[in-house]
């Protein structure tokens, strides 16, 4: 029975002792693909560093004089051109904002006469139904 015991707890610490080693395998996996993803950034990362590198190191390229003559005469014409069809559309846009805000004006003029002439005819009814009741209240007594 001694020894059926001792088999019986042999085993068990046998298949402890491989579940633990399954698991520690399955950790050590793991842990070298993230190594091996962690050095392939890192050697990215030192190449572009050495790209940049070289990049700094290099000499500026000269830029030649008949880009830079034909790129102010582009210019100069696109200015001298836009400036004039640009202060033409300016002065339209302006006279444009200038009648709308005259309009908007005069209609604020019109709707304030109009209010004003709607209350004075309100008071005068509301005056002439006032006498007239104070009129017809002495009748009736």
């Amino acid at each position: 029975m001694r020894d059926t015991l001792n088999d019986v707890t042999d085993r068990y610490r046998d298949r402890r002792m491989n579940a633990r080693v399954n698991t520690l395998d399955r950790q050590n996996v793991r842990l070298r693909d993230e190594v091996s993803c962690l050095r392939e950034d890192l050697n990215d990362e030192r190449s572009e560093r050495a790209d940049l590198k070289k990049a700094l190191q290099a000499k500026p390229t000269v830029v030649k004089k008949t880009g830079l003559i034909r790129l102010l005469l582009v210019g100069g014409t696109a200015y001298v051109l836009g400036t004039r069809d640009g202060r033409q559309r300016y002065d339209q846009i302006v006279g444009w904002v200038r009648s709308m805000r005259g309009k908007m004006e005069r209609s604020a003029d019109d709707a304030a006469a109009e209010v004003t002439a709607t209350a004075v005819d309100v008071s005068d009814r509301a005056e002439r139904a006032v006498s007239d009741t104070q009129a017809a209240a002495p009748r009736q007594s």
